[in-house]
Parts: C-alpha cells; sequence; structure tokens
C-alpha cells in the first residue's frame, strides 16, 4: 500500500494576473481550485503540502502561498472556513462585495455569528461598523477579508467558535 495523501485547501497570492494559466495547470494535474473576481490576485488550490512546495519550486515566478505562522511551510485553509469563504464570494453581485485586505487580526473583533436569513443566508463572520454601516466580514484567517452591507440585524445568530 502506498502512502496516506491528503489533501488540503492553500491560498495562493498570484504574480502578474496568472490566474488563469495555473489554474489550467492545476487542472491538468487534477487539483481542484477556486478564485473569486472579489479578489483577483487570490487562488485557492485543494491539493498535498507536498505537491504545493514543489511545484512552487518550479514556478517560484508566478505565485507565493501563504504560510503557517512562524513557518515556510505552506498555510491549510480549514474546509469549513472556505466553505464559507466559496459561498460568500461566489453568489456576489457587482458592488454587494468589497475586498478589505489580508490584515484579518484588525477585522476578526466581537462574536463570531451567522447570517440566518436573507440574501447572506447560512454565511459565517464578524459584524463591524465601518463607514457607518454595518458589515459582514467573512474571512480566510490570515489571507482575505470580504464585506458584505446591509445586514439586517433581525438574521444575525451568535455562534460558538
Amino acid at each position: 500500500m502506498g502512502r496516506h495523501r491528503e489533501t488540503y485547501w492553500y491560498a495562493l497570492k498570484v504574480f502578474f494576473g496568472r490566474t488563469a494559466l495555473l489554474k489550467k495547470d492545476f487542472a491538468l494535474k487534477r487539483y481542484q481550485t477556486f478564485s473569486t473576481p472579489v479578489v483577483p490576485s487570490l487562488l485557492f488550490v485543494r491539493c498535498t503540502a507536498a505537491f504545493l512546495q514543489k511545484y512552487k519550486f518550479e514556478n517560484w515566478d508566478r505565485f507565493m502561498y501563504y504560510t503557517e505562522a512562524g513557518s515556510k511551510l505552506p498555510g491549510r485553509v480549514e474546509d469549513h472556513e472556505m466553505e464559507i469563504f466559496m459561498k460568500a464570494t461566489s453568489a456576489v453581485n457587482a458592488g454587494e462585495a468589497e475586498f478589505l485586505g489580508c490584515d484579518t487580526e484588525k477585522y476578526a473583533v466581537g462574536d463570531k455569528v451567522r447570517i440566518t436569513q436573507g440574501q447572506y443566508k447560512g454565511y459565517e463572520g464578524y459584524i463591524r461598523r465601518i463607514k457607518h454601516d454595518r458589515k459582514l466580514l467573512v474571512m480566510i484567517s490570515g489571507v482575505a477579508v470580504v464585506a458584505f452591507s446591509n445586514i439586517d440585524p433581525d438574521s444575525v445568530e451568535r455562534i460558538a467558535e
């Protein structure tokens, strides 16, 4: 029997608009990818850490991967966190979501919440007032924060982390 090889989601910062090229290459290698127009330089790939490290060595000028804190190893993105982020950024209309950057520590304050009804039903994140507007912040820790406006206070439920 061969080694057990688990795949995980990893976040990549893609250089110079090469997202389509990388997506095509990963697809040929049979790895799942996800990207969103909300953050065009961000690409997620589901693969093994060993593959990603080898691929990075061979394609050093195309992307960088986000690392685990205090390490040079690729940083895993938890499946649940990825599912919420994919759902939130796949269903957005033009102007509905706003990319706030990658400083997730700046925004991850207060209680974690889930939206229970309406157009954002099922999204999880943090509520924060930005520019006099209550926003739902959906994030991949250490990678990206996307904000959604017009949050109905009656549809917000606190959840345990």
